[in-house]
């Protein structure tokens, strides 16, 4: 694949808003996506029927002859109950069936440690070991994992954006560090590095933006599910409905008009798609823009023009963080005075930092995908300190970091003291696992299901005097029943 295409679908997470954040349960079902399928145990086989209920009673005109009552240890004939581990080995969810069929592995695991690694693209998540690090150093303090095993960060890999490193890096954690998980998030996290982890069974988390995330691979786990299912073709998978319900829940009403610049790629299309799907009669203009590799916007006059003459009451920039920043600074120059708003400038301490980034910021909102840092909210005081024990600071890049270990603590946490590859399928995948979380944190994940959709929520911040405000708290408007 063309590093190109690599690049694309990185925009495939932020400037599309495939992804969309994560956090508590909405009521408001108006515009909502439409309910998930149950979670369902696979169907047993004639053979494996359950026994008839001693309580059921004959017929009265057929009486059993001596009617002795049944041995309880002796059912009929063809009613014996199915084998306790077989009816626990499987589980079907939707269009996917998920069982243990391989040899359980304690690879990193020992009395007293699980070895973990990680890897990431600096050059766009930088910090990201300082999220990871912040995490794991609160489970040693507080012995989360059973057994009293603590956790190691054994291996750290950039990728610099190159996926035959990203690759290369993964095998090596596993057969040189050998590890037993991996949080990892790269844009050039491709089928070949996460096929590669599943065929291994080791498990990963990270922002499941990338086709890993999803099923039919069951070893990755997005910390807000499986972000890009309905772009990438997965059954069963829906379009955000986040994308347009905080907004009306911004503007307290669906009666609003919305103006969309997508960036002119393919990613970008594919955005264009979904919005006109998601904004179908609500749409002023779904327009294009070049990127930056393109060449960029070099004079933002005429898309300007294009609000003026329209004036919708939204402009939402589903662009490359360049041209966001050009747009917003220009659009908000020429007087318009309804929101605009992008899924990539929520970038902690930036708009204080830089001036000139934060003057181009000033007013303009954020759709955010990880919680802001609303330090009102008990997950985000938690988080702060946990920071603060490992003298870092939560950026944008540490906090993917650090949302990423957290997921994967709880993950194997609910494997239990008796750790290994089956135990961990089998506790998350089979038996159902969802996450549990403070007020102001992610919202819940939910497996098997959300290898297929996702929580689908979201939060919004806006940038006030050099600083980011929170403008709407982090809802989910997906199903809480999936």
């Amino acid at each position: 694949m063309k590093k190109s295409l690599l690049y694309k679908l990185l925009a495939l997470l932020a400037a599309l808003t495939l992804v969309a954040g994560a956090c508590g349960n909405d009521d408001d079902d108006d515009g909502g996506a439409a309910p998930a399928p149950e979670a369902t145990e696979a169907p047993m086989d004639e053979d494996d029927a359950e026994p008839m209920d001693d309580a059921e009673p004959m017929d009265d005109e057929e009486p059993m002859d001596d009617a002795e009552p049944m041995d309880d240890e002796e059912p009929m004939d063809d009613a014996e109950p199915m084998d306790d581990e077989e009816m626990a080995t499987s589980r079907t969810w939707g269009a996917f069936t998920y069982e243990i069929d391989f040899e359980p592995s304690t690879r990193g695991v020992s009395d007293d440690t699980v070895r973990l690694g990680a890897m990431t693209q600096d050059a766009l998540y930088g910090g990201f070991t300082d999220g990871i690090n912040a995490r794991l150093g609160r489970a040693n303090r507080d012995g989360e994992l059973p057994g009293g095993r603590s956790v190691e960060l054994v291996q750290y890999v950039d990728d610099g954006s190159d996926p035959q490193a990203n690759f290369e890096g993964a095998r090596s954690m596993v057969e040189n560090d050998e590890v037993f998980g991996i949080m990892v998030t790269s844009a050039v996290s491709l089928p070949q590095t996460t096929d590669y982890l599943a065929e291994n069974q080791v498990p990963f988390t990270g922002w499941g933006f990338m086709p890993g995330f999803c099923a039919p691979n069951d070893w990755g786990f997005g910390f807000n599910g499986c972000l890009s299912g309905f772009a990438f073709g997965v059954e069963g998978a829906d379009p955000l409905v986040s994308v347009q319900n905080i907004w009306y829940d911004f503007f307290g009403t669906e009666d609003i008009v919305v103006g969309i610049f997508n960036s002119d790629d393919d990613a970008g299309r594919a955005g264009h798609a979904l919005y006109e799907n998601l904004w179908a009669g609500k749409l002023a203009f779904n327009d294009f823009v070049p990127t930056q590799t393109a060449g960029g916007i070099t004079d933002p006059t005429r898309f300007v023009n294009t609000v003026l003459e329209h004036e919708p009451d939204l402009v939402i920039l589903s662009t490359d963080f360049a041209g966001a920043i050009t747009l917003k600074a220009s659009i908000a120059a020429s007087g318009y005075e309804g929101p605009v708003a992008d899924y990539l400038t929520y970038v902690p301490g930036l708009p204080g930092s830089s001036p000139d980034l934060g003057q181009a910021l000033e007013g303009g909102y954020a759709v955010t995908q990880v919680p802001p840092l609303d330090d009102s909210e008990p997950a985000i005081q938690q988080l702060l300190e946990d920071y603060a024990a490992v003298d870092a600071f939560p950026g944008f890049g540490s906090l993917v970091g650090y949302w990423s270990a957290d997921l994967l603590i709880q993950l194997i946490a609910a494997a239990g003291e008796d750790l290994n590859t089956a135990s961990f399928y089998q506790a998350v995948n089979i038996d159902g696992f969802t996450t549990t979380q403070q007020s102001g944190a992610l919202g819940p994940v939910k497996w098997p299901a959300d290898h297929v959709i996702a929580p689908d929520c979201t939060g919004m911040v806006q940038v006030v005097d050099a600083d980011y405000v929170v403008a709407h708290p982090f809802v989910c408007y997906g199903d809480p029943n999936r």
